[in-house]
């Protein structure tokens, strides 16, 4: 029996490294497109085909597909769009555009995020939500959210740690290296790239920001940081939903 596919559109978000459904949860509720969030930093993802299978098992019930990356989840997204032409329209948020391998090697990322593991250990959970609050510019019931989903408590030693595994996230880093989403070619993609400026911009991201293909619609935005969509949720959405209306 032949399965006939649902003849409906679908966007899907994948955020930035270890992010969770709260993080992205007010920018979601912005959109117009009702939204699938994706967490790949859950799975046990080791090479380009467990990637695929992964994703090809997500978007599986739809003929198009519009998918939205951030940092990490962008390089994944840019990968993912240059694989499955069901993926039409893509947006990276500041990610999918770097040439890692210029700015530090795998090992020493790799190293940096195990001490970053390492690091992120605490006795009160109260104290880490009070300091992520203090130092955001826009604070939501979510973003507390986001924070307690961040952290599991371990019985045995009796402090909050990361509620992430680190063997899949240096997977995950691995292959990122290794599908060097960067090059693909999404020639035949509607793609829209938004970005923070910053004052003082280090040579490695002039570079990369300069070799954007032609054909994505760039929008870089003044007065915000790498974790664009939490701190201007409804600004990051409004200029998607103009993005797509358009076209």
């Amino acid at each position: 029996m032949k399965v006939v596919m649902n003849q409906i559109t679908k966007t899907f978000f994948i955020g930035g490294l270890g992010s969770n459904f709260y993080h992205a949860k007010d920018f979601i509720e912005e959109l117009d497109e009702k939204v699938v969030f994706l967490n790949p930093y859950i799975e046990n993802i080791k090479n380009e085909e467990d990637l695929r299978n992964w994703f090809e098992n997500e978007i599986k019930d739809f003929e198009e597909v519009y998918l939205i990356g951030h940092s990490l989840g962008g390089d994944l997204a840019r990968y993912l769009a240059s694989q499955f032409s069901q993926v039409t329209k893509l947006v990276l948020l500041d990610g999918g555009y770097l040439n890692l391998d210029k700015i530090m090697s795998l090992e020493d990322e790799l190293a940096d995020t195990e001490d970053y593991f390492r690091q992120q250990v605490f006795t009160v959970l109260e104290e880490v939500i009070a300091s992520e609050k203090s130092q955001s510019s826009y604070w939501s019931k979510n973003l507390e959210e986001a924070v307690r989903n961040s952290y599991r408590y371990n019985i045995k030693t009796k402090e909050f740690e990361l509620n992430l595994d680190l063997e899949k996230i240096l997977n995950l880093l691995r292959l990122r290296r290794s599908i060097k989403p960067f090059e693909t070619n999404l020639d035949s993609k509607d793609v829209l790239f938004i970005a923070p400026i910053y004052q003082e911009e280090p040579e490695w991201r002039k570079e990369a920001l300069s070799q954007l293909p032609s054909n994505f619609k760039v929008t870089m935005l003044e007065n915000c940081g790498h974790e664009l969509y939490t701190q201007k949720p409804r600004e990051i959405a409004k200029l998607i939903n103009d993005w797509i209306n358009k076209k």
